[in-house]
């Protein structure tokens, strides 16, 4: 069961009560960074140590940062408490063992929209391995089939052990909800980003023309070029 406390103006989220402790050692910054593994505008990820045990520390800071997504916080529970729901019901109600799994959702809100938030992963040893890809392909169908999309399927979500165990990463574990243009977007981003090679695995139906269709309107060059240009205002500190 999920439980919640409020400790020092940040709401900690847990179903394990051990996590209360480690959530109070979060927020007053009482661990170790062993490794920053991403410092954006966007992310912030890293390998840090609490109490001699390695954990992945990852804070989502677009949610806070661009005022369209942070408004929004206001009506939903934001994607570090989201994370954490999704990917504990995939893990123990879909027994889904190849999610990372995640420990602990913090979030601080102020006039109820999130100002900040963060949550704290498994630390898995593994790396993107393109000869396990087409086990991944079949993975994440079987995902699919669950009614869940990961969001970012490229070869670097999923870490593979040295023995051959894969953890999926990166992905809040959304179900779908406008048919299975999802499932299709999921795998023409493999397909088109990293894997050109790739058997396509689903029929060709609306849903796979809708979602090539968006992936071509945001290559188009004039699209890339606002995203590029929203970006570097963004990293100059512009709020859009």
């Amino acid at each position: 069961m999920l439980k919640k406390i409020v400790y020092k103006g940040y709401n900690l989220y847990f179903y394990d009560e051990k996590y209360e402790e480690i959530g109070k050692d979060i927020v007053e910054k009482k661990y170790k960074i062993l490794k920053n593994i991403k410092d954006t505008k966007r992310n912030f990820v890293a390998l840090i140590d609490i109490n001699g045990k390695k954990y992945i520390y990852k804070e989502p800071r677009n949610e806070f940062r661009i005022p369209q997504r942070q408004i929004m916080t206001a009506f939903k529970k934001g994607e570090a408490l989201t994370t954490l729901e999704n990917i504990e019901k995939l893990i123990n109600q879909d027994n889904r063992k190849e999610f990372a799994k995640v420990y602990l959702a913090i979030n601080k809100r102020r006039n109820g929209i999130i100002v900040e938030s963060s949550f704290l992963m498994e630390y898995f040893e593994g790396i993107a391995n393109y000869d396990f890809i087409n086990k991944e392909v079949e993975i994440l169908k079987d995902i699919h089939n669950l009614g869940v999309y990961h969001g970012d399927f490229n070869p670097g979500n999923f870490l593979v052990s040295k023995k051959g165990e894969i953890k999926i990463i990166d992905t809040q574990g959304k179900k779908m909800v406008f048919g299975r243009y999802r499932a299709h977007y999921d795998m023409l981003t493999m397909k088109l980003d990293s894997y050109p090679e790739m058997v396509y695995p689903y029929k060709k139906d609306i849903w796979y023309f809708m979602a090539i269709g968006m992936k071509k309107v945001k290559r188009l060059k004039f699209i890339e070029e606002i995203k590029k240009y929203k970006k570097n205002l963004r990293d100059k500190g512009w709020k859009i």
